[in-house]
């Protein structure tokens, strides 16, 4: 247990920003490895009045019973199968009427791999002149789009009202570093302005002559909107793609021989629609305190030069007869554990700190922190909250295989901003989770995920419990039982949010199914905990098990068409089965 904090007697009006450095000994795990604005964007005049306050059941104390031991993969007691939307995602797509709002205004950033059957890339001038013909075309099928000249299933009809926040025609244009770029003048529902997007085209940032396709949603103020540009330009890409090309949505290209720097792909959500910088500076530290968290979920890139970084181990369920896939010392996300210069590290001494107000004083704390001379190098963060556009950018994301799960991580933090947000309005301040604590756990959930080892570092219940008496209780555990493993942490995150998730209409969409089902369940054919990074490798594990080619390759090139042409289909297929107190 870590040694607790004593209480200082002056109270501040800000969470404690100054922890005592504690260590605890390494642990032997379960699995015998040892773990070292002024104004609401959908003309609301207030927000929506708070619902009835969550209240936890008390939980009896445990005893100790040495012939019984607690399945630590509980996924809580009194579990139901859910029922979520079951409509056809055309149907859903047409009923404009009740399309689910957002609470923020979003647009996401997806980097694609293209490469030819064998996963070679294309490079240099080739790339250069292969990149330019597709923008072109990409520019021609989205303007007959636009003009309803298409029909074909795999490109449903615009909704009028998508097409009624367009202002002009598709166009291209030539970026700097992008070169040619398909744009889109995109009204912002919150300001009702449009704004230029740079929707298809390279990948800027990547310094090397290999190219990144980059697809980049509008600003969307509404989940079935996000899933129609996101499923749209998955399928312009598959289209205007020469024959011997393939589009592939992993993080890391898993035939690569060794990771490249720069040569990863990553999703990208961008948050605006902020009152205040207050606001904006409270859903920044609310999203920063679940880092880890959201690794675990988003986890994708678990396999390179077609093999996983240890043996595949699973352990069979008794009752189920499904095996779980615990692979103890595969890594999740390669991705992560390689790209040190793009995004911000495990050193929690120059970890992206805690910024209470966004005033001048906390951005220089900021780039004092990171070490960065300005604001261009600054924004390879895992969240940075100062873009040129206001919005704040998680960039920590792998790139998912899936678009319903993709919409799902995006609705994940924006609960989380709204969570923020009631803080805020409540007078009260968002908690702060030591660097120390959020590195420890984020390096756990880059190298295993779910089941990675949970630690307190440098933070004290009280400390947490401060401002936000919930807080403490479901990000570290009931103090009886505190958590153990991160998967339980996510359970609590849930928790946590679930009075935001019911209120903004969240928790029984499809998009969050696959989110809630990696840690309640249940799968069809595996045991939870599961995220895309263990379906992987439970594909390489059916081809090693059954004597085929140990490669996926092709099976990626597959399910990312197959999930595009229907943005509410995912690879965790099964129930989702909600423990009561979820409900």
């Amino acid at each position: 247990m870590p040694l607790r904090r004593k209480k200082k007697k002056n109270k501040k009006d800000l969470p404690d920003t100054a922890f005592n450095f504690l260590s605890s000994d390494d642990t032997k795990d379960e699995f015998g490895s040892n773990s070292k604005s002024t104004s609401n964007p959908f003309g609301l005049s207030e927000m929506p009045k708070f619902g009835e306050k969550y209240k936890p059941k008390k939980s009896r104390a445990i005893k100790k019973d040495l012939k019984k031991k607690k399945d630590v993969f509980s996924t809580g007691e009194h579990s139901t199968v859910v029922a979520c939307e079951d409509r056809a995602w055309c149907d859903i797509l047409a009923d404009i009427e009740h399309w689910l709002p957002f609470p923020f205004t979003l647009g996401m950033e997806m980097e694609l791999i293209i490469a030819d059957k064998n996963g070679e890339y294309i490079e240099g001038d080739e790339a250069a002149y292969r990149m330019k013909e597709i923008v072109k075309d990409a520019k021609n099928i989205m303007n007959q789009l636009i003009n309803y000249e298409i029909q074909d299933p795999a490109f449903p009809p615009m909704p009028q009202y998508i097409r009624g926040k367009l202002t002009q025609m598709a166009y291209t244009d030539k970026d700097e570093e992008k070169g040619l770029t398909m744009n889109l003048d995109y009204k912002n529902e919150f300001t009702g302005e449009p704004v230029t997007i740079q929707v298809f085209g390279r990948d800027g940032n990547v310094t090397s002559t290999t190219y990144i396709l980059e697809l980049v949603t509008p600003i969307c103020a509404y989940a079935e909107e996000l899933a129609y540009w996101a499923g749209i330009l998955f399928q312009l890409a598959k289209r205007t793609l020469p024959r011997d090309l393939n589009i592939i949505a992993t993080a890391l290209n898993p035939t690569v021989k060794e990771y490249t720097r720069g040569l990863s792909h990553g999703d990208h959500n961008h948050i605006g629609g902020f009152k205040n910088d207050v606001e904006r500076a409270q859903c920044y530290d609310m999203i920063r305190n679940f880092i880890p968290h959201i690794v675990a979920l988003s986890v994708n890139s678990p396999i390179i030069n077609n093999s996983p970084t240890d043996l595949i181990k699973t352990k069979m369920d008794r009752k189920t007869k499904k095996p779980r896939y615990t692979a103890p010392n595969c890594v999740r996300s390669l991705r992560l554990k390689y790209n040190t210069t793009m995004l911000s590290g495990n050193d929690p001494k120059h970890y992206i700190p805690y910024l209470p107000r966004m005033d001048e004083r906390d951005k220089q704390y900021l780039l004092k922190v990171v070490q960065k001379k300005d604001w261009y190098d600054a924004r390879y963060q895992d969240v940075f909250p100062l873009t040129d556009f206001g919005t704040i950018e998680i960039r920590i994301m792998d790139a998912q295989l899936s678009i319903c799960r993709r919409i799902g991580l995006a609705m994940l933090n924006l609960a989380l901003c709204y969570k923020a947000r009631k803080l805020v309005e409540k007078g009260t301040w968002v908690p702060n989770v030591s660097s120390d604590m959020i590195c420890f756990n984020r390096k756990g959930a880059i190298e295993r995920g779910l089941i990675s080892i949970w630690k307190d570092v440098n933070v004290t219940r009280d400390g947490l419990s401060k401002y936000d008496p919930k807080f403490a209780e479901f990000y570290l555990g009931p103090k009886h039982q505190p958590y153990r493993f991160l998967f339980q942490a996510v359970q609590g995150m849930f928790h946590y949010l679930k009075d935001e998730l019911k209120e903004l209409g969240f928790l029984y969409s499809p998009f969050m199914k696959p989110l809630l089902q990696s840690v309640f369940g249940t799968i069809s054919y595996a045991e939870v905990p599961m995220t895309e990074a263990e379906y992987q490798l439970s594909l390489l594990d059916y081809k090693q098990k059954n004597g085929e080619e140990p490669n996926i390759l092709r099976d990626l090139m597959y399910f990312t068409l197959e999930y595009s042409k229907n943005p509410i289909s995912q690879p965790l297929t099964g129930d989702l089965k909600l423990p009561d107190s979820m409900r």
